[in-house]
């Protein structure tokens, strides 16, 4: 690195400017402190960053923004947003919380997928509800299982029920009752029971 140009200017209208000027590199640092804000600007030849810090806002415009550090702590007392106008990965190599004190909504425009290579649990203490147009839960290894209280399983055109072999078994009593015609069909059908009624 060559020799550097500095200066340093003073105006009673304008404030103070200190400026560094690399010429080899065509890199330009300017301090400007006007009695309002204090501009930090870093200009190269094919970037800019500027640091802008004002009392009550503190703005940093930049191509790219790094944060290494042991630990970072932010907490806001009002409401925040974080946008990114291009993919945004959040990541840990351990444990994650994802927490809110009132309601949280996920909600994408295209697909959303939640995956794991290990166990996941979804939990609520009240109602939990899952709802699509259209809406499939496979297990692909193991058992698939629904229970609770009480079950209901609605269709509101259609309901169907198969496997290679289906059981349907109460410990109490069992109705199968249809509005319209009912078919009972087996390559072999057998009816028992202690008191058997038909018609």
């Amino acid at each position: 690195m060559g020799t550097l140009v500095c200066t340093i200017e003073l105006d009673k209208n304008n404030g103070i400017t200190v400026q560094v000027v690399n010429s080899d590199d065509s890199i330009t640092s300017t301090v400007h402190m006007d009695g309002k804000k204090i501009t930090t600007t870093v200009k190269g030849s094919d970037a800019t960053s500027t640091i802008v810090q004002e009392p009550a806002t503190i703005t940093v415009t930049c191509k790219d923004f790094i944060l290494d550090t042991e630990t970072i702590t932010m907490k806001s007392s009002k409401a925040s947003s974080w946008k990114s106008q291009d993919t945004l990965s959040v990541e840990s190599t351990k444990d994650m919380t994802l927490k809110s004190s009132a309601k949280w909504t996920t909600s994408a425009t295209q697909d959303a997928k939640l995956s794991s290579t290990a166990k996941v649990d979804i939990e609520a203490t009240q109602a939990l509800s899952a709802k699509g147009m259209t809406a499939t839960v496979e297990a692909s290894a193991g058992e698939a299982k629904v229970s609770g209280l009480t079950l209901k399983l609605e269709g509101k055109t259609q309901a169907e029920l198969s496997g290679a072999m289906t059981k349907v078994a109460a410990q109490g009593m069992l109705d199968l009752e249809s509005s319209g015609m009912a078919n009972l069909k087996g390559s072999m059908t057998s009816v028992s029971g202690n008191l058997v009624k038909l018609g």
